[in-house]
Parts: C-alpha cells; sequence; structure tokens
C-alpha cells in the first residue's frame, strides 16, 4: 500500500528498516554457531585421535591441527566475547569493554568525527561540487509532490531545532559576520554617515558620534558571543520559538510561507545568477557552521552515548559488527591448526 508521500510503507519495509538499523539478530546467531561448531569439530577431532592413535605418524599431524586449532578458536573467542560482556559471566578485568567503556568510546568518537570529517574547508567544497542552489530550487518548487514542505512541517522543524540548542551554531555564525562587516567596511560606513548627517554639524562631531555607535554596536556583538544567557539570544530564541508557533497554527501565514518557498524554488531552478549567489552563501555558510559547530558535533555525539544503557549499547553493536568478529573466531580456528601443522612439521624434520 502506497503512503500519502508515495513511498512504500507495508510492515516488511519497516522491518527491513528496522534490521539495517539495529542489525539481524537471525545472521548474527547463524555467524556464532558456525564458529563454535567449528571449534566444537577441532575439539571432537582433537579427543578422536587421542583414543584412535598414539600421535605417531599422520595420527600426530592431525592430533597437532586438531589442539593448535582449539587453541586458536578458544584464544578469539574469548578476544572476541570480551568486548560485549564477560566470559562465562565471569568479571575478568579488561572485558566487558564496550558497556564498561562506553562514556569513553562516545567521547573518543566524537572527537574521531570532529576532527576528520568537519573540517570547514572539506565540508565548503563538499557543498560547492555538489551544485546546492539548483537541487533546493527542485526540492522547494516540487509543492505538493512530498508534502515536506509545508508550513506546518516547516514549524516542527524549527521548533524542534530551537528546543534542542542546534540554531546556536548559526547564531554565532551570524554575530561572528556580523562583527567582520562592521569591521571590515568602517570606512565605507562612517562617509555614509557622515554624508547624510545634517550640514550643520562639524565633521569632528559627526566622526565621534559614528566611531561611538560603531564600537557600541561591535561591543554588543562581543557581549552576544561570549555570553550564551545573553539578552539578545534569549529574545532570538524567544522569536523564533513564536514563529515556530504561528507556523504550525496560522493557515494564513503558512499559506503565505509556503507560496513563497515554491516562488523561491522556482527562481533558484531558472536563474543561474542566483544559484551561483545562494550556492557561494551557503558554501559561506557550510564554513561557518563548522567553524563554529565542530566542537558541538562531538559534545552531541558523546553526550548522545553517554544517555544510552550500557548493556542495551552492547548489543546494538554487537548486532552490527558481531557477525563479522564471528569470522575472526573462523580465522583463528583455521589459523591455528595451520600454524599447529606447520610446527609438528618442523619439529619432525628436526
Amino acid at each position: 500500500m502506497d503512503a500519502p508521500n508515495g513511498r512504500l510503507s507495508d510492515s516488511a519495509s519497516v522491518k527491513g528498516d528496522e534490521r539495517r538499523a539495529t542489525g539481524d539478530p537471525a545472521s548474527l546467531r547463524r555467524a556464532k554457531r558456525r564458529a563454535t561448531g567449528l571449534l566444537l569439530a577441532a575439539a571432537a577431532l582433537f579427543v578422536l585421535i587421542r583414543l584412535l592413535t598414539d600421535g605417531d605418524g599422520w595420527g600426530g599431524y592431525v592430533e597437532a591441527a586438531a589442539e593448535a586449532a582449539m587453541i586458536g578458536g578458544l584464544a578469539d573467542w574469548f578476544a572476541v566475547t570480551a568486548l560485549f560482556k564477560h566470559p562465562l559471566g565471569i568479571p575478568i578485568p579488561h572485558t566487558a569493554i564496550i558497556p564498561r567503556r562506553k562514556d569513553a568510546i562516545g567521547a573518543s568518537l566524537g572527537e574521531f568525527v570532529q576532527d576528520n570529517f568537519f573540517d570547514p574547508d572539506d565540508l565548503a567544497r563538499w557543498v560547492a561540487d555538489r551544485a546546492p542552489a539548483e537541487a533546493l530550487g527542485r526540492w522547494l518548487a516540487a509543492e505538493g509532490d512530498t508534502g515536506l514542505v509545508s508550513a506546518p512541517a516547516l514549524g516542527r522543524l524549527l521548533e524542534s531545532l530551537v528546543d534542542g540548542g542546534h540554531h546556536r551554531s548559526m547564531v554565532d555564525a551570524a554575530v561572528e559576520r556580523a562583527n567582520r562587516f562592521l569591521l571590515d567596511n568602517h570606512d565605507v560606513l562612517r562617509d555614509r554617515i557622515v554624508e547624510e548627517a545634517p550640514i550643520y554639524t562639524p565633521k569632528v562631531l559627526d566622526h565621534h558620534i559614528f566611531n561611538r555607535l560603531h564600537r557600541g554596536v561591535r561591543g554588543v556583538l562581543a557581549d552576544m558571543s561570549d555570553d550564551p544567557q545573553h539578552e539578545l539570544r534569549l529574545r532570538i530564541d524567544a522569536g523564533l520559538r513564536s514563529y515556530a508557533q504561528r507556523l504550525q497554527t496560522n493557515a494564513a501565514l503558512g499559506t503565505r510561507v509556503e507560496a513563497a518557498l515554491v516562488r523561491v524554488g522556482q527562481s533558484l531552478q531558472s536563474e543561474s545568477s542566483l544559484q551561483n549567489r545562494v550556492d557561494r552563501w551557503l558554501v559561506s555558510a557550510m564554513s561557518l557552521l563548522a567553524r563554529h559547530g565542530h566542537a558541538e558535533v562531538a559534545n552531541v555525539i558523546g553526550t548522545t552515548v553517554a544517555r544510552w544503557d550500557a548493556d542495551d549499547t552492547s548489543t546494538r553493536i554487537e548486532r552490527r559488527v558481531g557477525r563479522d568478529l564471528q569470522f575472526i573466531r573462523i580465522n583463528g580456528t583455521l589459523i591455528g591448526a595451520l600454524a599447529g601443522l606447520a610446527i609438528h612439521a618442523i619439529g619432525q624434520l628436526l
């Protein structure tokens, strides 16, 4: 059955999405059975050879291979199991690593993403290579196709961003850009203000008034940059929340916003000069957001992982990567057998 947005929403698809998100427990169980079965086969072969032969001739080679296979398989079983839990439930030191070190792992993961995937220049190049303005225009112009470009949806998104504090990096970027604009254009702004001043005021006084005003505005921006609870920041938060609520409840406003977004999308699709300007703005904005928000990325990942239940986290990670780790156990058993065979052969030659 088709969902309203045109996407399939049957139970099989939902279950498939859940399996991809959390891993397939059945696949993990099968992989564990294969690895454990190979280990048990090596153990059974070792016992059988010890009972039926005296360890000479070919029996010695088979016995050495089976013995080393058991050692390799057991060692890798212990190593893999110790990542997620205490082997056999025994609290051996340096086991159950993921549940015990969950918070530290989350912090390290956040720092890794921050240092390697959130470089401002790399992100800016990534955005520039994808011509985002044209893609944004196509998405906005698709009125009624997906239902995503709607005022209530935008209101809920905006409200979620503000409640989660995710807009703060954008405010930081806007404050920095405003301060940089005032600093870089000091002379141009001064000349324009002086030009608009009454002709009967002395130029010296005009310059003095402008400089005081310029320093005052930059001072306010500096205070906003340093104080997360600055009064203007709080007013911005309140204004955004109010507007988010209006988008969700005011039908007239919603209709105007949706129509405006569609017109913007059509313009972005058809006007190359507008595309170029928006692309440059998006690249600049991404660079600024990355510089201001890269530390926030590490903090979000670290605090999110810290909120997870330790045992549930271990189970989820094991479901995602445990199947591949079982091949380590299988390889350990097989390589152990080959190593035991080689060592026994060398011993026979010496």
